[in-house]
């Protein structure tokens, strides 16, 4: 009798199993093509994004995934342009390992010993590179998106940086690496997108890279989301923001500058790449090297960084010890969807392991954000209609008046809580920033409309009229 009973538990087991294991059966059925194709077209739909361009590399070459349109309507290409934003940091921060390199500054250096313009603080040139030097995030923010394309624009805007931060502590913030970029000017004496060049993209074959308003021409726009759609940007270039973002590159170019940082291909030796990607300090999230964010995942040492503009998106991941990198370019980009944009490249890395990753969401509180603050002025422009008819009693309506003051000054501080300031605000969430900016209004008429008295109001201790 045990023997009969063990015999129909087998059997059940067998049974069992492969149904229990059916769905992991079939993924690894499914080739790596598939899954990540199946992946890239969740990720485009999901993430509103108009063009993507995708490359793994590995010691085969690179196999390239390319989907959608530019902003001009042309099929995305190898060739077709991108703004790379922060990328661009790991690109200054190769720059500054080469000179050091070649023994014209020293990690070890003040910026004072180069620079006799930047005020507030005197940091190391490694602290620069490592986000340490106290520059905080709205220090950087506030002399970004200048549009300042003349001769000395790095300069500029680094006289008018401020310090607010405390200098050995790391925050990220791109006011460290534009001080850099006038660092490298000082020590070359030349314009920092010609030492770029000079340095980096010519060395690399990077034919198709290019940092001033020229290279610009040929960008097509970019997209930012307007309540979930995504609607073409195309803003003036900003020489000013070379070394930390306006920087344009193509998936080919891209490539070859990650096949070279991985050291695959000759032009940047291993003294130059090896102290970039190893930590220095720790970052909010993991760990920062020279100019590169360093994270370990299952013991395996990842080096990336993203780069965001208002309208581009960019993520270069690196697996030094694997010889593998992964790139990837979209043509849109929006603050409530950076999760899901910035999870993608370690994602398409698990699907050549693989593994079957699901697709990452965006931010739901910055998702919401624009609807609510639409609802808002919907009912701030009932408040402005009501305003006039309704509360004959003065002290209500004062006090109705008063509370529509307080929710004006709280929209008015409503971005201070996401660390920008209103015209930040309406360059990366733009839905967010117009809805605002209509709130304030419609509320602030309608606290007027409560708080001005009006000609027929009852006072509240006047006598009813005795009838005639």
């Amino acid at each position: 009798m045990p023997i009969r009973i063990m015999t129909a538990v087998l059997a059940l087991l067998a049974l069992l199993l492969p149904t229990a294991s059916y769905a992991e059966q079939r993924a690894r059925a499914e080739s790596t093509d598939a899954r990540m194709d199946r992946y890239l077209d969740a990720y485009v739909d999901a993430n509103h994004v108009p063009g993507l361009a995708v490359a793994f590399i590995d010691a085969d070459g690179a196999q390239t995934h390319l989907l959608g349109e530019d902003g001009d309507g042309r099929e995305v290409g190898t060739d077709t342009p991108f703004l790379i934003g922060s990328v661009a940091k790991t690109m200054t921060a190769t720059v500054v390992m080469k000179l050091q390199s070649a023994g014209k500054l020293s990690l070890d250096d003040h910026v004072s010993d180069h620079l006799d313009f930047l005020r507030g603080s005197d940091p190391t040139i490694e602290q620069l590179l490592t986000h340490t030097a106290g520059f905080s995030s709205a220090d950087g923010l506030s002399v970004a998106d200048r549009h300042d394309n003349d001769p000395g624009a790095v300069e500029r805007a680094v006289r008018d940086l401020e310090h607010t931060g405390t200098t050995g502590e790391y925050e990220y913030t791109s006011a460290d690496f534009l001080v850099l970029g006038a660092v490298v000017e000082a020590v070359t004496a030349k314009p920092y997108a010609e030492v770029l060049e000079n340095q980096l993209l010519t060395p690399l074959g990077m034919d198709a890279t290019g940092a001033t308003a020229a290279a610009a021409e040929a960008l097509p726009p970019g997209h930012r989301l307007w309540w979930g759609r995504p609607v073409e940007f195309d803003p003036d270039f900003d020489e000013s923001g070379t070394p930390y973002a306006s920087v344009i590159t193509t998936l080919s170019d891209l490539t070859r500058y990650a096949r070279a940082q991985l050291g695959v291909s000759k032009g940047l030796p291993a003294a130059i790449r090896d102290p970039m990607q190893r930590p220095h300090v720790e970052s909010s999230r993991d760990h920062y090297g020279l100019g590169w964010s360093i994270t370990e995942v299952d013991g395996t040492r990842i080096v990336h960084h993203t780069g965001a503009t208002p309208g581009y998106f960019t993520h270069v991941l690196l697996v030094p010890e694997e010889g593998v990198a992964v790139v990837l370019l979209a043509n849109t980009y929006a603050e409530s969807r950076a999760p899901s944009l910035a999870a993608a490249a370690r994602d398409i890395w698990r699907i050549t392991h693989g593994d079957d990753p699901e697709l990452t969401g965006g931010d739901p509180v910055l998702s919401t954000l624009p609807w609510i603050l639409s609802a808002l002025v919907l009912l701030g422009a009932v408040g402005m209609a009501l305003s006039r008819r309704t509360l004959r009693r003065r002290g209500l309506r004062v006090a109705v008046g008063l509370g529509c003051l307080v929710l004006v000054v709280a929209l008015w501080m409503l971005p201070g809580i996401f660390g920008q300031d209103l015209r930040a605000l309406r360059i990366w969430m733009p839905d967010a920033a117009w809805s605002l900016i209509a709130g304030m209004a419609t509320w602030s008429l309608a606290a007027v409309g409560f708080l001005v008295p009006r000609g027929e109001a009852v006072r509240e201790d006047e006598a009813a009229p005795e009838p005639a």
